[in-house]
């Protein structure tokens, strides 16, 4: 890694794999950016597809492609901040889309605030179809106090490289990756900034991470694992991260698994009341399975 870098530049980093079928439009959002001064450095993750095919045959000078074998999309962010050399690092996803603006924006944020580390908004599309706005309720600005880190997309995410130099994308978290960096960032004292625009479209298919509920439950063990003050520091987060647990808890029950069971034990740990701990016990002892309201 490099002593000195870029005072301007943004090092843009996509981790990809099997991509092929998407990563080109993805490419082609970063490079119409307004914003100019950049690197884009493509992590191909062991990819058995056409990716390489793809990303070798736009020609632009700007892109670095690095392949590695298959180590998870934290190792690939990770290998890519090794390699980069701007003073700026910002994420993108293989198969979303950024408007033109996006940087720009963000740029403008980090030269007008003491900001760390700038955020927008996703655009939430499903099977073709507009969802919401996600974080919902965006205010402008420091998040201080720090509330809610929940709906923050990592291909959202532009930072200051000095908070990368200390904190790093933890490759054991299975999902909620970027939640468990800004814990991590906030815990040590890096500032926040929301700019509530949805300045990125993110697509969720059939194969998303959002719909792995045993990645779910890895992630939400983890969480607590390395933060034990996690409940009591963030009362607003604990309940939802209980929420999405008794969620899945549903849905895997719905598919006829007995796991359902650990959903509940975990949810029952982030929201620690007599209701979710009876519901464990009933579960267990054949009284209890969660169902959908209506």
């Amino acid at each position: 890694m490099k002593d000195e870098f870029d005072a301007g530049m943004v090092s843009i980093i996509i981790p990809t794999f099997n991509r092929g079928s998407t990563i080109k439009e993805s490419i082609q959002s970063v490079l119409t950016q307004t914003y100019t001064n950049f690197e884009l450095i493509i992590v191909d993750d062991g990819s058995t597809d056409n990716t390489r095919e793809v990303v070798l045959s736009i020609d632009d000078n700007r892109i670095r492609y690095i392949y590695q074998n298959n180590s998870g999309a934290c190792a690939a962010r990770n290998n890519g901040i090794d390699n980069s050399v701007g003073a700026f690092i910002a994420f993108h996803d293989s198969d979303d889309i950024w408007h033109e603006d996006k940087l720009e924006k963000q740029m403008c944020v980090f030269n007008n605030s003491v900001a760390d580390i700038v955020f927008c908004g996703l655009n939430r599309y499903e099977k073709g179809k507009s969802v919401q706005l996600v974080p919902q309720n965006m205010q402008k600005g420091i998040l201080s106090p720090v509330q809610d880190l929940f709906g923050i997309g990592t291909q959202t995410l532009v930072f200051k490289r000095d908070v990368l130099n200390h904190i790093r994308f933890d490759e054991k978290m299975l999902r909620f990756q970027e939640f468990e960096l800004l814990i991590n960032s906030t815990e040590k004292g890096y500032k926040i900034f929301c700019l509530d625009e949805g300045l990125v479209d993110y697509y969720i298919g059939d194969d998303s991470i959002s719909k792995n509920y045993e990645r779910l439950l890895s992630a939400s063990r983890r969480i607590i694992e390395k933060y034990p003050f996690f409940c009591k520091k963030y009362p607003k987060m604990k309940k939802t991260m209980a929420a999405v647990l008794f969620d899945a808890a549903i849905s895997v029950c719905e598919r006829g698994e007995l796991s359902y069971k650990q959903y509940l034990i975990m949810s029952a740990k982030y929201q620690k009341n007599i209701k979710n701990i009876m519901k464990v016990i009933f579960s267990y002892i054949g009284l209890y399975k969660p169902k959908r309201k209506g």
